[in-house]
């Protein structure tokens, strides 16, 4: 494959463009103009300033530019002035602007700021936010690839690149997205890149997929690579545009696209380079287990991963941090059904009987002191009797329980928290299980928002139950794809490579992470 490595070209040389600008606005209809200044800011950013000349403006309004913005209609009076009567929001229809580099392009925009008679020829500065800008420079190329900069710490990975581009020989992780070549190349940090703003870039092949409007060229993108990216590489990338070139890296069109732009703080990668030793492990091999699944597989996948990346422990608090967690496992319980459960098909035969037995004369003893509530005439107390009953005679059929969810997606996944944590919690004299303790966390997540830890034991064990709950949701998300290679836990003191299965029945809870205490039976 080609490369998209003609960095100069890919990055705009400059920040600032200038040129003429035309705006064109619906009903009434018009359209002003003037010199044009489009800035792009260091993140992506882009903000157009127009400066309007008077006599673009349409003669009806006696060069008044505020009632034409504000779409309002003109209305002569008997004296001979005009008086302007409101019709709604003038909307901008369309943005040109005409550079030396190129055109800049945009079929809506927002009104941002407007400074009226700035300048003593009394035109006025009005500056603009584009939505869906495009960039065509002023030489034509054709659009053969995709290619996305990336913001974001991805230095980790250089040197695990899995091929080279075939002109110019420069590595990529290689991976298939859709039955697409892709590719991810990473800049050495002394690159020369200007600004050095870009980490890496993203990038694969067109072919004969259309690219000519905006959502053709968003749905050429990989659904869910920026997520994807942030979980793996624990830190938040974005890219502020796509750009469409040529298989020889030359500019056919910019798009202004953003994706990503959250601000945590880099921590709890799934990998370090050292994994991608192996060639069935690491990023490129999590990329392409993560790409094989179907399109709709992968978009319920996003917002999990979105919340495992957002509840890191030691971006937050530990309380969101925990909250963030919770919803994220939740949310994968739900994507397989799982957190309603037959109580009674939960349990062995044996143990069954032994609790039906116990029900029975429960249910007996309820219903004499129904009649003896009844004899006393306690009419007002026997409705809510009533309902007690009912719901003993349902103790044993369907519930809603989190704890037992999240355990039945781990026998699921071959993962053995549950098992281990609970080997722990029967040597203690508390009635405590990891169950119940996680379903009385999403307990509080729910009713209140957020856990408060600083009324609930050790704040050092909840941290350290969000180390363990955080590297528990990355081997979910590693089965779920069908990932099998080694990763970097969340809840160890050292890098190396370890196993996803490194977890046993007989793990202790100090090999889950825990040197403090483990968190409290109830809080």
């Amino acid at each position: 494959m080609a490369g998209p490595w003609s960095i100069a070209e890919f990055i705009p040389e400059n920040r600032t463009y200038t040129g003429s600008a035309t705006i064109s606005f619906c009903a009434p209809d018009g359209e002003v103009s003037g010199p044009g200044t489009v800035t792009v800011g260091p993140n992506g950013s882009v903000t157009i300033a127009v400066t309007i000349e008077e006599h673009s403006i349409p003669s009806v309004y006696h060069d008044f530019l505020f009632p034409f913005l504000q779409g309002s209609v003109p209305k002569p009076i008997a004296t001979g002035g005009t008086i302007f009567r409101d019709s709604g929001t003038q909307k901008i229809t369309s943005l040109e602007v005409n550079t030396a580099s190129g055109m800049f392009r945009a079929k809506r925009a927002l009104v941002s700021k407007t400074h009226f008679n700035m300048s003593m020829t009394g035109d006025t500065l009005m500056e603009v936010v584009p939505n869906d800008l495009e960039f065509i420079p002023k030489e034509a190329n054709p659009e053969e690839m995709w290619c996305m900069p990336l913001f974001g710490n991805l230095s980790e990975f250089i040197g695990t690149e899995t091929a080279c581009s075939l002109v110019d020989q420069v590595p990529y992780i290689a991976f298939k997205a859709d039955g697409v070549e892709c590719g991810l190349h990473i800049f050495e940090a002394d690159s020369g890149a200007p600004n050095n703003d870009f980490s890496g870039i993203a990038f694969g092949n067109i072919g004969a997929q259309p690219h000519h409007t905006v959502n053709e060229v968003a749905n050429l993108l990989p659904r869910g690579l920026i997520a994807a990216l942030s979980f793996a590489t624990g830190s938040d990338i974005s890219a502020p545009w796509v750009e469409l070139q040529s298989l020889e890296g030359h500019l056919g069109r910019r798009l202004h696209l953003r994706y990503g732009g959250d601000h945590d703080k880099d921590e709890f990668p799934a990998f370090t380079r050292f994994d991608s030793a192996n060639p069935a492990s690491g990023l490129g091999a999590f990329l392409n287990c993560f790409f094989r699944l179907p399109k709709d597989e992968r978009d319920t996948l996003v917002v999990p991963m979105k919340l495992i990346r957002r509840g890191t422990p030691g971006n937050t608090t530990v309380d969101d941090s925990i909250t963030a967690l919770v919803k994220a496992l939740d949310a994968i319980c739900k994507r397989h059904g799982l957190g309603r459960r037959n109580l009674r098909a939960g349990l062995d035969p044996q143990k069954f009987a032994e609790v039906d037995k116990v029900l029975k004369l429960a249910r007996e003893d309820l219903k004499r002191l129904r009649k003896h509530w009844k004899a006393e005439q306690a009419v007002d107390q026997l409705a809510i009797l009533d309902r007690i009953i009912s719901r003993q005679g349902n103790v044993a059929s369907d519930d809603l329980d989190f704890g037992i969810a999240v355990a039945d997606l781990l026998r699921k996944f071959r993962l053995f928290d549950c098992d281990a944590m609970n080997g722990h919690y029967s040597k203690l004299p508390t009635d405590v299980t990891w169950q119940g303790l996680l379903s009385s966390v999403r307990g509080q997540v729910i009713h209140s928002g957020a856990i408060h830890v600083q009324n609930s034991g050790g704040l050092l064990g909840w941290f350290e139950f969000s180390r363990h709950l955080h590297d528990l949701c990355k081997r979910i998300i590693f089965r779920e794809i069908g990932y099998e290679g080694t990763y970097c836990p969340s809840n160890v003191l050292f890098k190396g490579q370890y196993n996803i299965d490194r977890i046993r029945t007989s793990t202790t809870v100090k090999e889950l992470g825990y040197t403090a205490p483990a968190p409290p039976d109830s809080i």
